[in-house]
């Protein structure tokens, strides 16, 4: 038995069904039963996002996870990377003793791409980053990610989630948030684990810090604990750097804090770094500072603002910073990271000590000139942006998005790979039967409404989705066009002619024929066999057969009997439902038969569903243009 596409299960999603459902498996060998086992796993419902939802957000974004189209991930095994594929869902199944989970053995990476001023997407010096997860994997006895692999997956990540990256204009970006890490089972320290995991996640989001960036934080310096160890990992992203912040920044908060600042382990006498971000400062007579320490991790921001300095004539001294010493010698303080960009700090507390700082003028000019290349407004001298595809355009309708070029060819979805099943209300497969059985046992004979009511019942049984009573919008476009054309012939007494081109368990013939009056006819042409003796079916128990004709075979196959059957007459109504290939050429040859006209209302669905292959770029603007001067209702799927 065949199963349905992505597209054709949408069509029955009643109501408004946000929550989507992924099933991850862990495919095992093909061996017998008795040897080897097998489990599927369902994820937590979990709704993404939509850019329309963003519209009134863009500039007030905060720093927080939304779930987008999805994630590049890579995975290494038997000595080499894979091509990658692209995961629709949020979670990541590895085995409960990931060398992650139990030793830390994980390293990240943040990244920004900007809508620019001349409407391109650009990602802000990724090589910057590659080269620093490398040094991780190498610190962690990781497989390296090589750069171009690295920069490929990025730029992946940021093609297929473009409509999140915040448009020009707005204080907000795309974060992108690359990660290694262990997959592969470890017990002990040896051997090492036998797979690993790269993937790249993004979101769009306004500063770290939120509004700090123009009004200043508070810094305490943490006297009771260390960031990093030295001789340890504190000079690469491993994730463990970060945990060790958690508890010390989280009682700065409770003490009326921002952050926290942190001195050497050693001696607690020279400047490391704020929680994090790296301290920067410009000192009375206006020298660019910045601590040096085998147990800091080197900002790829600060490395720019550095440049930006030196351009200036400005000196720039990376060294030993004593606190007690020098702080006095600073007018301005900030703190620089990726998420962060620049931030202002007001005061830094050191037991009852308060050091203020009033000046953010230098700082804040270096930020603005980073800033301005990272949106296209200064020129890029140095060549840090890279270049990924158009950002989109709000102002110009598009039936389908602008195609682009991939970065990663070779990249396949997680669901044509087989590891990610879809679910919940876009993987009905193997249920027609089911369908057919429940409205049989639950339906009234010959009562159309009842029917309707089942198949919805069934379907929100099956999916738990919320909302059965509600009419979707498809549907509502689908029978508004119908009764239009009943009430428009009403007066002439002339049969109401309809035509419906795919269905898939005759739900949407049922809505238009319930609204037909005697003597309506609705013929209805579906290639899949399966789904059309189903449709007939069904039709059959709710009374409908003398106004519905079910043919198996495709528009071209049957236009004779389509012909024959509408008595030579243009159709009143036509539901385009079926491949989006076929949708030109089958309405070119209706039209050559005269089967539609200038009157006829033609209603499709041209909306590509996640989990659906994309139509040829030729076939888009081939619908397109064929539609450009036709009227044509869009019954898009809410």
């Amino acid at each position: 038995m065949r199963g349905v596409t992505a597209t054709k299960m949408a069509r029955l999603c009643h109501g408004r069904v946000p929550l989507q459902v992924f099933r991850y498996r862990k495919l095992a060998r093909s061996f017998s039963s008795t040897e080897w086992s097998q489990y599927a796993y369902s994820t937590p419902l979990f709704r993404k996002t939509r850019r329309e939802e963003l519209a009134e957000k863009w500039d007030n974004l905060g720093f927080s996870i939304r779930p987008m189209n999805g994630h590049v991930r890579y995975t290494w095994s038997d000595g080499n990377w894979d091509s990658g594929v692209f995961v629709p869902a949020p979670y990541q199944l590895m085995h409960i003793n990931a060398g992650a989970l139990h030793y830390g053995v994980s390293a990240f990476e943040g990244m920004k791409a900007f809508a620019c001023k001349d409407g391109k997407i650009r990602l802000l010096n990724p090589e910057l980053n590659a080269r620093r997860m490398q040094k991780g994997a190498e610190a962690l006895l990781m497989p390296k990610v090589p750069t171009e692999m690295f920069i490929n997956g990025v730029m992946e990540a940021i093609r297929r989630n473009r409509e999140f990256v915040p448009p020009y204009g707005n204080n907000a970006s795309m974060y992108i948030r690359p990660l290694l890490f262990a997959s592969g089972q470890m017990l002990g320290l040896a051997p090492l684990a036998s797979e690993y995991t790269f993937f790249v996640t993004v979101l769009p989001a306004g500063g770290y810090f939120g509004k700090g960036s123009e009004v200043g934080v508070k810094a305490m310096v943490s006297n009771n604990h260390d960031r990093a160890a030295p001789k340890g990992l504190g000079a690469v992203k491993a994730a463990g750097n970060y945990a060790a912040d958690l508890a010390p920044v989280h009682q700065a908060h409770a003490d009326g804090y921002n952050t926290t600042l942190y001195l050497d382990a050693k001696e607690r006498k020279f400047i490391e770094e704020f929680s994090v971000c790296n301290f920067v400062g410009i000192t009375k007579d206006g020298r660019y500072v910045t601590p040096k320490s085998d147990t800091i991790l080197q900002s790829t921001t600060n490395i720019m603002l550095q440049q930006l300095a030196k351009d200036r004539g400005m000196i720039v001294e990376e060294r030993p910073i004593d606190f007690e010493k020098e702080i006095g010698n600073f007018k301005e303080i900030g703190m620089c990271g990726t998420a962060a960009v620049v931030v202002k700090v007001n005061s830094i507390s050191f037991g009852d000590k308060v050091y203020d700082f009033e000046d953010f003028d230098v700082i804040s000019g270096l930020r603005s000139q980073l800033t301005g290349i990272q949106c296209g407004e200064e020129e890029d001298k140095h060549g840090w942006m890279k270049e990924v595809c158009d950002v989109v355009n709000d102002s110009i309708p598009e039936v389908f998005p602008v195609q682009t070029r991939s970065f990663a060819p070779d990249m396949v979805t997680a669901e044509a790979k087989g590891q990610v099943q879809r679910m919940g209300s876009q993987a009905m497969h193997g249920l027609e039967r089911l369908l057919l059985e429940h409205v049989v046992a639950n339906a009234e004979p010959g009562n159309p409404d009842s029917v309707l009511a089942a198949m919805d019942a069934f379907w929100n049984k099956t999916f738990q989705a919320q909302g059965a009573e509600k009419w979707n919008v498809r549907g509502l476009k689908i029978e508004e066009a119908v009764r239009d054309k009943v009430q428009a012939k009403a007066s002439s007494g002339a049969p109401v002619r309809c035509l419906e081109m795919g269905t898939y368990c005759g739900y949407s013939a049922l809505r238009i024929a319930r609204n037909l009056p005697a003597g309506g006819k609705l013929l209805s042409v579906e290639k899949d066999e399966l789904f059309a003796a189903i449709a007939t079916k069904i039709i059959e128990f709710a009374g409908l057969d003398d106004k519905v004709k079910i043919w198996m075979g495709t528009v071209h196959s049957e236009i004779a009997n389509i012909t024959n059957r509408l008595e030579h007459e243009a159709a009143d109504f036509v539901l385009v439902d079926h491949s989006k290939e076929r949708y030109v050429p089958d309405l070119k040859l209706l039209e050559e038969c005269g089967i539609v006209s200038k009157e006829t209302a033609v209603v499709g669905d041209v909306e590509v569903y996640p989990g659906d292959e994309r139509p040829p770029k030729v076939i888009e603007e081939e619908i397109s243009r064929f539609f450009s001067d036709r009227a044509f209702g869009l019954a898009t799927m809410v």
